[in-house]
């Protein structure tokens, strides 16, 4: 998580570990020590198998990269706090793998078994396996402030913004975006 404050969700959800990363080298610092206490804990004194970073920015050179254990994996799936050029020093000390992964492509070139993953979601979602949650909901009108939200980094999971509302002016009940 960004910030401790946003730890708790994570908690609640069943999470082994919650870390904060932070948003400066010195939190990004911290960050990579507690990930290698962490791993250690758990059994992985060689550090972590798999990184999911969709942060990327300066986290992944301050801290991901080190985590890694020798031939893991790090799978890029989102660069929220921007586009920073990759070293790739120390991925070849630790003869680490890094792809990247948007699903976009993926889902155009097999559209039958992406449509066939959506069903099975939503068929979780039917039977109750799985609740989606929607921390915020704006009407349309106020994607200004989900907008401000998100530059705030406010938000605590995911933010909606209702393109219509039902007749009573309720944002919650009408497909949402």
């Amino acid at each position: 998580v960004s910030r401790v404050d946003k730890g708790t969700l994570p908690s609640m959800a069943g999470a082994d570990r919650v870390l904060c990363y932070g948003r400066d080298r010195e939190t990004h610092k911290q960050f990579k020590e507690d990930v290698k206490a962490a791993a250690k804990e758990m059994g992985h004194p060689d550090g972590v198998s798999l990184i999911v970073d969709v942060i990327h920015g300066d986290l992944f050179q301050d801290a991901l990269v080190s985590c890694i254990k020798p031939l893991g994996k790090i799978c890029l799936v989102g660069f929220v706090a921007g586009q920073k050029p990759i070293k790739p020093g120390l991925l070849l000390i630790k003869e680490a793998t890094v792809v990247g992964s948007l699903w976009g492509r993926w889902a155009r070139a097999n559209p039958i078994e992406f449509r066939n993953n959506m069903n099975e979601i939503l068929n979780f979602m039917a039977e109750g396996k799985i609740e989606p949650r929607a921390d915020n909901m704006f009407s349309f009108d106020d994607y200004v402030k989900a907008f401000e939200l998100f530059e705030q980094n406010s938000g605590r999971g995911n933010t909606v913004i209702c393109v219509k509302s039902d007749s009573a002016g309720n944002t919650n009940t009408i497909s949402k975006l």
